[in-house]
């Protein structure tokens, strides 16, 4: 445990343009149910729909405000709820749009999580159901010394709160489980839904993450996944919002693509060796997979960097070959 601690938990949120949904959010930290005290990081990246007026009066109506503070960047809210004493809020509503700038609002967020254990995440738009959520997280990751990260089972839901359909988004649970993620991870592409999850604070410090190819939140699942185990809890904690103004309507192909990076960079750390320990038998199974998924996105460069690194791979190159061509027969029938 970190022995400057302040709060057992940081929880992290980014908001922007979320004015009928932040209340949601925002009553989902206010409902944790925990034994120690945890602070609940908002960032408003300068929202033009009002998101910022109903964060402030959320405060007002809720929390007794122990500071506020106007700076150059943003206004500065902080206090303590009035009937969950474990409850404390840190609302920074930024006057200029940090991401239209290709800046990150999220490093302001830095000051509070460099006082807590574990951090938590969710956006603005999503929210979380359960009050015993970070109390059984908090006691998971304790409990598990080898676990970096813990995460959950979750609802989809639209704009409206009711539930939606997405097929692809309703396999996650199939494919989450306890223990080595890793080559589940670069089996499957990402399963791990972020507004579900809790990391120690450690995997933000990694070399693995501070060398991310970008501030997708794949790299920092990537980085616990090559850092440590996972744990998983079959609860459902958490609703996901899919809305057709998200970014996975918006911005699919880009995101694929930066996925696509985020991939064949952690992909590059494990042929080289930054990672934790592998068994032989793990190492060759991953790097099969590595292999089929080079083949399987066409990522010739990513192919090429696994065969000059490692001459096991070429053996494995074969093998990976007729792995794909049975999966994709199967897929077909």
């Amino acid at each position: 445990m970190n022995e400057i601690s302040i709060y057992k938990v940081c929880v992290r949120c980014a908001t922007f343009n979320h004015a009928p949904y932040i209340t949601a959010a925002m009553d989902g930290f206010c409902m944790q149910q925990t034994g120690f005290p945890y602070v609940c990081v908002i960032i408003d990246d300068a929202s033009r729909d009002g998101a910022q007026e109903v964060i402030k009066q959320y405060v007002f109506n809720h929390f007794e405000v122990e500071d506020t503070e106007s700076m150059e960047c943003c206004q500065l809210m902080m206090g303590r709820h009035k009937e969950n004493l474990n409850c404390h809020f840190a609302v920074l509503l930024l006057k200029e749009n940090h991401y239209s700038q290709g800046k990150s609002p999220l490093a302001y967020a830095d000051r509070w999580m460099e006082q807590a254990d574990y951090v938590a995440l969710c956006e603005g738009d999503d929210y979380w159901i359960d009050s015993q959520k970070l109390q059984r997280q908090a006691d998971a990751l304790d409990a598990n010394p080898h676990a970096v990260m813990v995460y959950t089972n979750f609802k989809c839901v639209g704009a409206d709160g009711e539930p939606v359909s997405r097929p692809l988004i309703e396999q996650f649970p199939q494919r989450s489980h306890s223990g080595d993620n890793l080559s589940t991870l670069f089996r499957h592409g990402n399963y791990v839904m972020t507004l579900t999850t809790m990391y120690r604070r450690e995997v933000w410090d990694s070399e693995a993450y501070k060398c991310r190819p970008n501030n997708m939140d794949l790299c920092l699942i990537m980085s616990a996944a090559v850092t440590g185990d996972f744990f998983w809890m079959p609860e459902q904690t958490a609703c996901y919002r899919s809305l057709e103004s998200g970014m996975v309507k918006t911005s699919l192909r880009k995101g694929a693509h930066w996925a696509q990076d985020v991939y064949r960079h952690y992909a590059l750390r494990v042929m080289h060796g930054q990672c934790k320990p592998l068994p032989f038998h793990q190492h060759i199974r991953i790097t099969t997979l590595i292999l089929m998924r080079a083949l399987k996105k066409k990522d010739w460069q990513l192919k090429k960097e696994v065969l000059r690194i490692s001459p096991l791979s070429c053996f494995l190159l074969p093998v990976a070959y007729i792995r794909l061509k049975i999966l994709n027969f199967r897929i077909k029938r």
